[in-house]
């Protein structure tokens, strides 16, 4: 097939990490695959995999801006005529779906469903649905979301998002304390303002726990100040945005999430679970949307109601207290994420996920 993945590349967030990494596994099963996006950090390793590159940008000069890449994503269709069109995000979808009614009509459009703002979830399902569209959730939780809010059932389904390569799986550090770590965007859902607090709880208890903070956004200033005036700015490191997992997980015994994310506000499950899972480091994570499809309470970690402070606090202890019971659930964190994001299974799920709009001989060719 010939597969068009039309998203933002500008970052290094999870959007363009999950695109990226869902172009390569394509690409490596023998599809002819094409990245229409803006340009940006991950841009050189899509094309050393083979993946052709289209500078196509939904998000930048406004309507106007907007208009004028329909007609270039027009042309690109044109002239590629794909299978599909496979948009990463939402804000892509019209652009997507007017370009292919004007320039691709046998294209079909499918939504890469990563979630909206709360409010949108009724305007969006209605719309995509009226424009034809087919969409694939990253889990359960979010495709019965689209359900209940007038997503057509019988055009949508839910596959996870692929793992990232990892070349090896160190042996963790042996340190005389223990290291929690959390890996994401530093904004205000994803809230580790929230974990810095838990972390002075921890502190306060005893612990002998420290914190690395992954990523970058523009909640870093605040964060050190944080840390700054709660006083464990000693205990806790920025390492702003990171690449390498493996040296990343050999240092975190405990990947520690608090995302600020209630009802329909977030979907799906964050791929820094998944990547803890990947390295055998358990999770303790607020329950953000379908988190507790892979950490799953007592057996790969502890999956906590939103906001419960007092749960949070001791999961971490309980953990931090027994060296055995982290490897154990890191060990099963590791076996169900693999087990339900494998190349394999991911593939096998977003190619039956294409067969709801693509005739079967496209689907084997």
């Amino acid at each position: 097939m010939k597969i068009v993945l039309s998203t933002s590349m500008a970052g290094f967030g999870g959007t363009e990490n999950a695109s990226l990494r869902l172009g390569n596994l394509l690409k490596s099963r023998g599809h002819d695959v094409i990245l229409a996006s803006s340009d940006g950090p991950l841009m050189a390793e899509a094309k050393a995999a083979g993946i052709r590159w289209y500078p196509i940008d939904f998000y930048g000069g406004g309507k106007a801006g907007y208009l004028k890449t329909i007609f270039a994503c027009a042309k690109m269709l044109r002239q590629e005529k794909p299978d599909l069109i496979h948009c990463q995000m939402a804000r892509i979808v019209p652009g997507c779906v007017a370009a292919v009614r004007l320039a691709s009509p046998q294209t079909k459009v499918f939504y890469h469903a990563r979630g909206l703002e709360a409010e949108t979830y009724p305007k969006i399902a209605k719309l995509f649905g009226r424009l034809g569209v087919y969409t694939i959730a990253n889990c359960k939780h979010e495709r019965d979301k689209l359900i209940r809010h007038g997503f057509p059932a019988e055009r949508i389904t839910y596959t996870y998002n692929a793992l990232p390569k990892a070349d090896f799986v160190p042996e963790k550090t042996d340190k005389d304390y223990v290291m929690l770590g959390t890996l994401s965007r530093l904004d205000r859902i994803r809230a580790v303002h929230i974990m810095l607090n838990i972390f002075r709880n921890l502190i306060d208890r005893g612990l002998n726990v420290r914190l690395t903070v992954a990523g970058d956004g523009e909640e870093m200033a605040n964060l050190r100040q944080q840390a700054q005036d709660l006083g464990i700015a000693d205990k806790v490191t920025f390492l702003g945005a990171i690449r390498d997992l493996a040296a990343y997980f050999k240092e975190v015994d405990i990947l520690v999430n608090t995302p600020d994310c209630i009802g329909d506000r977030c979907a799906g499950v964050g791929n820094n679970v998944l990547e803890a899972g990947l390295y055998h480091t358990p999770a303790v994570s607020y329950n953000m949307s379908g988190t507790d499809e892979m950490v799953i309470s007592g057996k790969t970690g502890y999956c906590i109601n939103m906001h419960d402070k007092k749960a949070f606090i001791e999961a971490v202890e309980i953990l931090v207290a027994d060296k055995a019971l982290r490897r154990q659930m890191g060990d099963a964190l590791y076996e169900h994420v693999t087990m339900l994001c494998s190349d394999d299974e991911i593939y096998r799920t977003t190619m039956e996920a294409y067969a709801m709009a693509v005739p079967s001989e496209k689907i084997k060719s």
